[in-house]
């Protein structure tokens, strides 16, 4: 365990969220069967437990959802995580928890990042390769209401994103993945948007500087800087594997994929020499690192490229060639 996991406190209450109705029925005392119980006292005692239910899922998601946007790659949170499956699982109580979220939306600030807990769930259940066990949770999943409850609960950061341009439906995308940019301060949420932007542009042409624009516009009063966000961005996006699939990418893909090295060739280029060596030496470290776990390979771009005679990036190429003579071994992780 890392010490990042060792940080995360995982309150009992969200650790409750893998109940089962059954055990809290059984916890709680609300007979819903067994001899001597009439029809009249199981009906009353189902709407209660449905009622008393409902109310400790969101109040535990609130907390939950929180914990998982802040460590989305901790192990220690797989348990958080099947707890708030278990509830999103459960089309009964999601119906009941888009109602009290409906009367009561201030109380429930964290929900917000929900929803793209939610998207993920159904991509997951529209999948062909399903267990039995997982089909028939998948029939009784309601997708439209689903989607219509993660519409409520993004109605402004969606509302955001369409003032600067997006269409409504990438605005829904890009707000379910990104709702506030508090999410960055773990970096795992900029490789989800660098993700987001090349599913979107399978079959969308996908504007990169109002995606920027929108995003930075997010948070109001924020402190978050234009400055903090590329570099985040960028550093982020060079370690993007080249892989084959570069190769089946649609036009519009295609049109982001070289949109996107251009702009950080062009940023990484006006950096000062010094944060620029910065940038670069964390990058060949990172590269060592995975290499470390067998998981280095080509990324999508190689610097020794953008380092010879010919090449318009002048700092890039100084920088680029100041490392390879500081350490002729830099030259494999910058090729």
């Amino acid at each position: 365990m890392g010490k990042a996991d060792k940080k995360i406190k995982i309150p009992k209450s969200v650790r409750e969220l893998k109940m089962s109705m059954k055990k809290f029925a059984k916890k709680n005392d609300i007979k819903i069967s067994g001899k001597g119980l009439s029809k009249k006292d199981k009906k009353r005692n189902k709407k209660k437990l449905l009622k008393e239910y409902s109310q400790f899922a969101i109040e535990r998601l609130n907390k939950a959802v929180k914990i998982l946007a802040e460590h989305p790659d901790a192990k220690k949170i797989n348990k958080v995580s099947e707890g708030v499956d278990n509830i999103i699982s459960n089309p009964e109580i999601m119906d009941r928890i888009a109602k009290l979220y409906k009367k009561d939306k201030d109380e429930y600030e964290n929900m917000k990042y929900f929803p793209y807990m939610i998207m993920n769930t159904l991509m997951y259940y529209s999948n062909e390769n399903l267990s039995e066990e997982e089909r028939e949770i998948a029939k009784d999943l309601n997708p439209e209401e689903m989607v219509k409850f993660c519409e409520r609960i993004l109605k402004k950061e969606i509302k955001r994103y369409e003032n600067n341009g997006l269409s409504t439906s990438m605005a829904f995308t890009f707000a379910s993945v990104i709702p506030t940019t508090k999410l960055f301060k773990n970096r795992k949420w900029y490789k989800t948007l660098i993700t987001t932007m090349y599913d979107v542009a399978e079959k969308d042409d996908v504007d990169i500087d109002l995606i920027f624009k929108s995003i930075l516009k997010l948070d109001k009063k924020s402190k978050f800087k234009k400055r903090k966000f590329l570099e985040d961005f960028f550093s982020e996006f060079i370690m993007t594997r080249s892989s084959n699939k570069n190769a089946k990418f649609t036009e519009t893909q295609k049109e982001l994929h070289n949109g996107l090295i251009e702009r950080c060739l062009v940023y990484l280029n006006a950096l000062k020499h010094k944060e620029l060596k910065d940038v670069l030496k964390n990058y060949i470290k990172r590269r060592k690192n995975a290499e470390e776990y067998s998981n280095d390979g080509k990324r999508v771009i190689k610097f020794t490229d953008h380092s010879n005679s010919n090449s318009p990036y002048e700092n890039i190429k100084a920088v680029v060639q100041e490392l390879i003579a500081d350490n002729a071994n830099n030259e494999t992780y910058l090729s």
